[in-house]
């Protein structure tokens, strides 16, 4: 028979036991979720589509599946029944988020196609309903300007009030953190592969994107016609793999 002093211990101990144990639960058992997410996001992005490079890129996207995005000009769609079926390719690829690049691109004139922000407008819905576009997602042409909730960035002052009337009227304007340049003549890349990927450490090392952590990268579909310059964009793509990167789609883009 147990005596009234070990009755009365026993109780205390077993409330001790459970004590130290909740205690050692919350302390060592934090939920992954508070961790901080060093992660750092790739946001690939092609201007100027449909061209001939739009099968190579839709090419290159399928076998890296890897998200990505192209901004669409109406007026390439309709060139061709070819231009139409890259248009096309693009729609049928879940990896891929059509936005809007305008139906003419200003007519590369762009000092005047912005001088009146409200045909700018017009020329963007065109684009947007002629070929049932499915993201209200904006690039004007020529211009790297943002019109996010929590961004608003203009490289000129032209085009920055067809940017806010866009925005005005339910699109999200993307500008972008680094170009992929290419020759206006050949179409071909400038930067080798080595020089894009050295461009992308510099920029998050440095903290310079527009967004700390994401970064959009802004190249043209007319840089891939060519099976070498295709490959360059493949070898790109697993090289930024390899380093950790992760690939988005601009609809999970903050701000």
């Amino acid at each position: 028979m147990l005596n009234v002093r070990t009755s009365v211990f026993l109780p205390r101990c077993i409330i001790l036991i459970v004590f130290c144990s909740l205690v050692k639960f919350s302390v060592g058992q934090q939920p992954a979720a508070s961790q901080p997410n060093s992660a750092k996001y790739i946001y690939f992005t092609f201007d100027d589509g449909p061209l001939y490079g739009s099968d190579g890129v839709n090419r290159v996207i399928k076998e890296e599946q890897i998200k990505t995005n192209v901004f669409i000009v109406g007026q390439h769609a309709f060139n061709s029944k070819a231009m139409m079926d890259f248009y096309k390719g693009y729609l049928a690829n879940p990896l891929i988020e059509v936005g809007n690049h305008s139906f003419t691109h200003a007519n590369d004139h762009y000092t005047a196609f912005y001088s009146n922000p409200d045909s700018v407008l017009r020329d963007f819905l065109k684009c947007q309903h002629s070929l049932n576009i499915p993201y209200k997602f904006a690039r004007q042409p020529g211009r790297n300007q943002w019109r996010l909730p929590t961004v608003r960035k203009d490289d000129l002052a032209s085009g920055a009030e067809s940017a806010d009337l866009l925005y005005k009227n339910g699109y999200k304007v993307y500008g972008w953190d680094l170009e992929w340049q290419h020759n206006g003549r050949t179409g071909s890349p400038l930067q080798s592969v080595d020089g894009m990927l050295a461009g992308v450490e510099k920029l998050f090392s440095a903290n310079k994107t527009v967004k700390p952590g994401h970064l959009i990268i802004l190249a043209h579909d007319e840089m891939f016609r060519k099976p070498g310059d295709e490959a360059k964009l493949k070898t790109l793509i697993q090289k930024l793999k390899a380093k950790g990167y992760r690939f988005e789609h601009l609809s999970n883009y903050p701000g």
